[in-house]
């Protein structure tokens, strides 16, 4: 089953009325300046009217005459203009992982992976960025970017009527057209095979700072388990009988460590940031993993 946008009833929420309001001094950290087309509250490498000061500079011909510092001209006897920060509106692009994995666990990665979504939408609304929420699949739903006021009930809106099928990778995320260069948050297991050191590195180059947050299920993570099992997959429906040791667990947690490090390793490339959160954490606990990651801070 594709994941689609389906019809939401009034009054449908993804957060609670105390997680609404814990998020209402969070800030999401850009770690580089960016260029936006519209002004906003994020800082800009160009220069503007904003009342914080940036630099100073000899006037020339054509400048606005507004902009010059006579306390300035008194003390140097030449025509100096005061340059203040701009502040321009930047995108979050928000890239949510809807395939079949992501319905494994108790709770499901699935319900963790949208709470969080719709967190760093209101918390990029907030802030008067230009906000979208799309799926990590190849001609897959997003909204448009969206703009405080109005796009916090549409943006959660799309995230409730969405439902989890299908595969998901790194091919899919190169495939996405409507990504607008900013910071782009890709929220997903990662548990596939295939690298993501190229979609990545297209990102960076085109002026994205990638994310890439990790939510797994309790038992993923701390795996408890004894016996005979046959496993299956339910992106590829294919299946394994094995028996469970002590042995073989250690030897998973090694290789899900080895395969986070190779995560970690990819998108620092890319000079991106890595955070692994788990399906049954608190909004709370969620949070304090995106401030000691840089990701957000308190205002």
């Amino acid at each position: 089953m594709s994941p689609t946008a389906a019809p939401v009833a009034p009054g449908t929420s993804i957060l609670s009325t105390e997680e609404l309001s814990s998020l209402g001094r969070l800030q999401l950290l850009f770690h580089r300046p960016h260029r936006g087309d519209n002004p906003g509250e994020r800082r800009s490498p160009r220069t503007g009217s904003s009342p914080e000061f940036a630099d100073f500079r000899s006037y020339s011909t054509g400048d606005d005459l507004r902009r010059i510092d006579w306390k300035a001209f008194a003390r140097f006897d030449r025509l100096i203009l005061r340059l203040d920060v701009a502040e321009e509106e930047v995108a979050l692009n928000i890239v949510l992982d809807v395939s079949d994995s992501m319905t494994f666990g108790s709770p499901a990665k699935w319900l963790a992976a949208r709470r969080l979504a719709a967190a760093l939408t209101l918390v990029g609304l907030n802030e008067a960025d230009r906000v979208a929420v799309g799926v990590l699949r190849k001609g897959g739903p997003y909204t448009p970017h969206l703009r405080r006021g109005g796009g916090a009930g549409r943006a959660l809106s799309f995230l409730s009527g969405l439902e989890p099928g299908g595969s998901a990778g790194p091919e899919d995320l190169a495939s996405l057209r409507w990504l607008r260069p900013g910071m782009t948050v890709v929220i997903s297991d990662f548990l596939v095979e295939e690298p993501w050191s190229g979609p990545l590195a297209g990102l960076r180059s085109a002026r994205h700072e990638p994310v890439l947050w990790q939510i797994l299920a309790p038992e993923e993570e701390h795996p408890d388990l004894d016996g005979d099992f046959v496993l299956h997959d339910v992106e590829s429906a294919a299946e394994m009988e094995l028996t469970v040791t002590p042995k073989l667990v250690r030897e998973y947690l090694d290789a899900l460590a080895e395969h986070r490090q190779g995560l970690i390793q990819q998108v620092s490339g890319a000079q991106g940031r890595f955070l692994n959160t788990l399906s049954n954490a608190n909004l709370h606990a969620t949070v304090l993993a995106g401030l000691r990651a840089g990701v957000l801070r308190r205002s």
